[in-house]
């Protein structure tokens, strides 16, 4: 089996379906020796990670993911290499999550004014001891009989500009990527693809990244080439990843999928802080 990378993966901790042991084996399974666990908002499932990649002998590199706000639109900011035990940056997390149990309290409240009634403690028993999120929501609606899939829950009611969406506070760019280097970490701009237009995403760069994440489950070949060729341009580091959120999830994108160069890695490893080592 060819050698894999992927460097933005999501476990039951935030609002994937695998847990973090679970993540770290189908991931193993498919050939990944680079893995990146990129948590929303929170790096609570990388210690039970760090402790299966040891023992499935691939290399697991410490990671979050920031969700930001940028005038209307929201933008997410991968920190890698992030130090665990940063407590600005923990403080950073325990805030994130904060604004999102404050959203999810909202959502459910509209979901209820829509007839489409579900019970919060039931989404924070789906969710685990994962941070709870609208996938969580999704399920709680289809187990209450309101949709009759995931995907639907989605289309009807939680994607942005749908009845139940809810927005919620966010950092800005600039004050993301300041909380990952202070951190220790690296600043990318994730699925830069998504924003549209070069000059968009280099706006956003311009706000302290570090790296762009060009290749991506969304990202077709041209807007690849396009990240790429920012990257160059401006000597900025090259990631990749899925973006895989388990099998279960409402996009079911598989764990090692995104055809990612050996290069990626490889200089990926290279930028690692001094003092920084491999988990295995």
């Amino acid at each position: 089996m060819p050698r894999s990378i992927d460097l933005h993966v999501h476990t039951s901790a935030s609002d994937g379906t695998l847990s973090p042991a679970e993540v770290v084996a189908e991931a193993a399974a498919r050939g990944v020796w680079l893995l990146g666990i990129a948590d929303h908002d929170t790096t609570e499932g990388i210690p039970p990670a760090q402790e299966a990649a040891a023992e499935a002998g691939l290399t697991l590199i410490p990671s979050v993911e920031l969700s930001v706000g940028a005038e209307e639109h929201e933008i997410h900011v991968l920190g890698y290499f992030v130090g665990l035990a940063d407590e600005p940056l923990q403080a950073v997390l325990r805030t994130l999550r904060g604004a999102r149990d404050g959203r999810n309290e909202r959502i459910v409240a509209r979901l209820r004014e829509l007839g489409a009634p579900i019970d919060l403690g039931r989404v924070k028993q789906i969710a685990g001891d994962g941070s709870v999120g609208r996938p969580h929501i999704a399920k709680a609606l289809l187990e209450a009989g309101h949709v009759a899939s995931e995907s639907e829950a989605f289309g009807r009611y939680l994607a942005r500009g749908k009845p139940g969406y809810v927005g919620r506070e966010r950092l800005s760019p600039a004050e993301a990527a300041e909380a990952i280097r202070r951190a220790g970490g690296i600043p990318v701009l994730a699925h830069p693809g998504k924003l549209g237009s070069r000059r968009r995403i280099e706006e956003i760069i311009d706000m302290g990244m570090a790296g762009v994440e060009a290749f991506h489950s969304d990202h077709d070949e041209k807007r690849v080439a396009l990240i790429l060729e920012i990257a160059k341009a401006r000597d900025l580091l090259v990631t990749g990843g899925s973006d895989s959120h388990g099998p279960h999830s409402d996009r079911p994108i598989a764990i090692g999928s995104v055809g990612i160069p050996e290069w990626v890695g490889e200089r990926f490893l290279a930028s690692a802080p001094d003092g920084w080592a491999a988990s295995p």
